[in-house]
């Protein structure tokens, strides 16, 4: 039921033009970034090149696609509860034999799909040079799996905040600026302290890089499930409020 909640939320999503609107400027933006990362290295001096081309691309175009995801999620999931919340379709949808938990993962799951089209950007956009090019994917798909989990933890974020308030733009603020402090927490902490832990771009760097490493990998996952904890307890207290 789960699975098929979110194949109709994927499809209500779809059926809209903020998706389309939003793919469309993405590729523009990482079709234009990958162009001028493949410029700047075929500019360099061979002497130059400490790092191969696998690492510029990871580290320039998975690096906008990440701001990126952080501009587009919390547009994204503040039309899953907020907005179902003022217009009363949450209350149909709660009506139904279904349990929070399915409802909530309804929604991750078809944000994520969503997601999963615009992660797959740079990924093909790097697979376009395989004929005259020898690329690292292995490389290439740790930075996935970073994006991949990257997006996954701001959902969930979106999602919390859009329990919280029937207000999009309230829910919206909250999304941004959660994302921003997270964003920013190791900018003036020490490497080993808990604040500088707490900041996704360390921990998405190692991926960009190609270091799949087991701490980071259990950040992201927390951070997901830490989330989506608060956003079933919401929930939870909303039905029986």
């Amino acid at each position: 039921m789960t699975l098929y909640l979110a194949w109709m939320e994927w499809r209500r999503l779809m059926r809209t033009p903020l998706p389309w609107v939003i793919f469309s400027l993405s590729l523009s933006l990482l079709s234009w970034q990958f162009l001028a990362t493949l410029e700047i290295f075929n500019g360099m001096q061979s002497s130059n090149r400490s790092l191969g081309l696998s690492h510029h691309l990871g580290l320039q175009l998975y690096g906008l696609a990440s701001v990126l995801i952080l501009i587009i999620t919390p547009i994204i999931t503040i039309r899953s509860f907020s907005e179902s919340f003022r217009d009363g379709s949450y209350a149909l949808l709660s009506s139904a034999p279904l349990s929070n938990l399915s409802i909530l993962a309804g929604k991750f799951l078809a944000i994520l799909m969503f997601q999963l089209l615009f992660i797959l950007i740079p990924l093909l956009l790097c697979v376009s040079l395989t004929s005259g090019i020898q690329l690292d994917f292995g490389l290439l798909l740790a930075a996935t799996l970073g994006l991949l989990l990257l997006s996954g933890a701001f959902t969930a974020i979106g999602l919390y905040f859009s329990t919280l308030n029937e207000n999009p733009g309230i829910a919206a603020a909250g999304s941004y600026g959660l994302l921003l402090l997270i964003s920013l927490l190791d900018q003036n902490t020490e490497g080993g302290s808990f604040m500088h832990w707490l900041a996704w771009p360390s921990h998405y760097l190692d991926l960009q890089l190609g270091l799949i490493r087991f701490g980071d990998l259990a950040y992201f996952l927390l951070l997901i499930h830490f989330f989506l904890g608060l956003a079933l307890y919401r929930l939870d207290k909303r039905r029986r409020g």
